[in-house]
């Protein structure tokens, strides 16, 4: 058996102990469940999946085709992020009516000028922070949602940021806002957002490549436009010459992803080693009850683990 195929179904076998008689899942926020149905459908358990998305459709959307519960830390700038994976989930599965309810409140989110998704949940203005992570995204979500132009909005947005990096691949800058373009002055109070560098210890952003050459080369399977793969190949550059310390965090998940997808549309050696590097460091990191940890964090983290099972399927998927 492929050790990315046990790790996962080993890390289903956690998320599914943390599934309640009434289809709730965890705490029953939208933190704890939002990445639940997309790993219980890559495991095959699609009875757990729709337990669960009937409880969202009941009790976690609300009229607009917002989740919730919401916590604090789900409501700050990455809000849209949370509903994204609901949607990605509930269309694989064929709910139709929860990703389609869901993606209609996403695109209030959507500022069709720039082509990228604002990061606030209030403010829509040339001065409002749009960021790499959430506009991938929710890029990710219009292309399962069918919003094709949606997705080449995202795409054209993602061109822009590449084209105005002054200093890549060394560093990567991951905010613009509409007005302003690429934001390269970076907030002391929080820089881990702002920018991305190839650093020996620490935490890293590091799941921006991969989120970017991800969306980008399922942009590229969705449209045949060879333009998206190629900046999928672009983005991707950074994660090649990454260090050790950024391969080794779990925030590396994404980007094993991309390079999954990368791997099988291109067949080159360089995504394939990428991806069993990283994959394997992920199934290094699981506990021994099937869960993983959060990054910074001791202890099981559904969040974390519901991501890390749907990573490691798509590196089985590439590599067996």
């Amino acid at each position: 058996m492929s050790v990315y195929k046990e790790a996962r179904d080993k890390g289903c076998e956690y998320l599914l102990r943390q599934l309640h008689e009434d289809g709730s899942f965890g705490d029953g926020t939208v933190g704890d469940y939002y990445k639940v149905p997309a790993a219980f459908q890559v495991c095959g358990e699609t009875n757990a999946a729709n337990r669960l998305c009937n409880w969202i459709r009941k009790n976690g959307m609300g009229p607009g085709g917002d989740f919730g519960p919401r916590t604090d830390f789900t409501s700050d700038y990455f809000y849209a992020y949370f509903n994204i994976w609901v949607i990605l989930g509930a269309q694989r599965l064929g709910q139709f009516d929860i990703a389609q309810r869901g993606m209609d409140f996403l695109m209030d989110f959507y500022d069709e000028d720039s082509g990228g998704f604002y990061s606030s949940r209030t403010e829509r203005g040339p001065a409002t922070k749009q960021d790499l992570w959430v506009v991938s995204g929710c890029g990710q979500a219009a292309l399962y949602a069918s919003r094709l132009d949606v997705a080449r909005g995202v795409g054209r947005w993602m061109q822009r940021m590449m084209d105005e990096q002054p200093n890549y691949p060394e560093v990567m800058y991951t905010v613009m806002t509409p007005g302003g373009g690429l934001v390269t002055e970076v907030d002391p109070a929080d820089p881990i957002r702002y920018v991305l560098v190839n650093a020996e210890e620490g935490d890293q952003y590091f799941f921006h490549p991969g989120i970017a050459g991800g969306f980008l080369a399922r942009l590229y399977q969705s449209t045949g436009e060879t333009q998206w793969l190629e900046l999928a190949k672009r983005y991707m550059l950074f994660a090649e010459t990454a260090t050790d310390n950024l391969l080794r965090l779990l925030r590396a998940g994404k980007v094993a992803w991309a390079a999954s997808v990368l791997y099988t549309l291109t067949s080159e050696q360089k995504y394939r080693d990428l991806a069993v590097k990283i994959g394997n460091n992920i199934v290094d990191q699981q506990s021994p009850d099937g869960s993983w940890s959060s990054v910074g964090t001791e202890g099981p983290s559904n969040d974390a683990t519901a991501e890390m099972v749907v990573w490691l399927d798509e590196v089985y998927q590439a590599l067996g």
